[in-house]
């Protein structure tokens, strides 16, 4: 039998339109399009549906037994589970009592594109919060501190004549770290600006790596003794490499302040090794681990994973990493380890041109 001229009209429609009867929502049209959406077909159950915050859609609360009821729905989201992923809609519907009993017309137009974005926006947005909550703390505090120092020693000098070079030395110390840690935040901040804009510029030399690992092993140590952990080198043979010193350095420190952090007091070691002119240098520890979820997510500039250890970071270190690896023609990689904890592996090639990154 012809269908009449509207439907016929419909049927051409990319967006999926269906015709329920009111009272019953029983299906009385639908064009190819919804036709091609079981979800709209099937008998209320069989498919999982959820509301915008992901909360399963309970019998009844299916959109088209909603607008059979005469409920008037006006760009009402939902959400589709398929194996592949959800799909999100909006649907639209309207009522005609022109007839008895009345129909009602409904609309879903896609917009998963759409919402992963939205998704994706509110993500960034709440990244952006975090990172200038922490850095306007991490900034804050060498500050005070320098304030206070300075001020003691504006005091002390006006009150003793005799106030030493000693005492202005002991005195400073503090102000000292404290200067050369906003050094460091200020450094992190401009090498993500050159990452992003693709400015990693690399300075090669020949160096020989073992020895920079056991200097960097012998200056952590101390840092991590105050936590209860203990870092070890457990393969450390001569190689001979021709990277960026200064950047490899950066990116094997920030790794080990990483597991100094995360490694719940537990062993930390250091292991290199070379094979088919890749050299893979492992820096491991026994602490919390990262849920695989996070594993990626991580190395995100202003991402920290969910594990439930509060610290104050910027968010950039793992990142960094990241790029410096990617600068010299290489990766960072995160795996869980046996037993707990975590394993990152820093894999660059043994000879590395010194070229802009990108």
């Amino acid at each position: 039998m012809e269908r009449p001229g509207p439907e016929r009209v419909l049927d051409f429609l990319a967006v999926p339109t269906l015709r329920v009867e009111e009272g019953t929502a029983r299906v009385l049209f639908a064009n190819a399009a919804a036709r091609a959406l079981p979800f709209l077909l099937e008998a209320s159950g069989q498919s999982t549906l959820l509301d915008r915050e992901g909360t399963p859609l309970f019998p009844g609360q299916h959109p088209v037994e909603r607008a059979a009821r005469g409920e008037p729905l006006e760009g009402v989201p939902f959400r589709w589970e398929t194996p592949e992923g959800h799909r999100t809609f909006v649907v639209h519907a309207r009522l005609d009592r022109s007839c008895s009993p009345g129909v009602v017309t409904m609309t879903f137009q896609e917009v998963t594109q759409w919402s992963r974005a939205e998704e994706d926006l509110l993500r960034a947005l709440g990244s952006r919060d975090t990172f200038l909550s922490v850095a306007s703390h991490e900034l804050k505090t060498p500050i005070t501190v320098l304030q206070l120092v300075l001020e003691r020693l504006q005091r002390g000098a006006r009150r003793e004549a005799s106030f030493s070079g000693s005492h202005l030395a002991e005195r400073l110390e503090p102000a000292l770290r404290q200067v050369r840690r906003l050094g460091v935040l200020v450094q992190n901040l401009l090498d993500v600006s050159r990452a992003r804009n693709n400015r990693f510029v690399l300075v090669c030399e020949r160096f020989e790596l073992g020895g920079l690992m056991r200097e960097l092993c012998e200056r952590f140590s101390e840092q991590a003794r105050q936590v209860g952990s203990e870092l070890t080198m457990e393969d450390c043979p001569r190689m001979e490499v021709h990277w960026d010193r200064l950047r490899v350095e950066q990116a094997v420190s920030n790794l080990i302040t990483n597991a100094i952090k995360y490694g719940a007091g537990g062993l930390i070691s250091i292991r290199l090794e070379q094979k088919d002119r890749q050299v893979f240098l492992r820096v491991e520890d026994r602490g919390i681990g990262v849920p695989e979820g996070d594993r990626e997510r991580i190395f995100h500039p202003f991402e920290r994973a969910a594990s439930g250890h509060r610290t104050e970071s910027l968010g950039l270190g793992l990142y960094i990493v990241r790029e410096i690896a990617r600068a010299h023609g290489g990766t960072v990689e995160l795996a869980g380890r046996d037993g707990g904890g975590s394993c990152f592996t820093l894999c660059l090639p043994l000879e590395v041109a010194g070229m802009p990154n990108g």
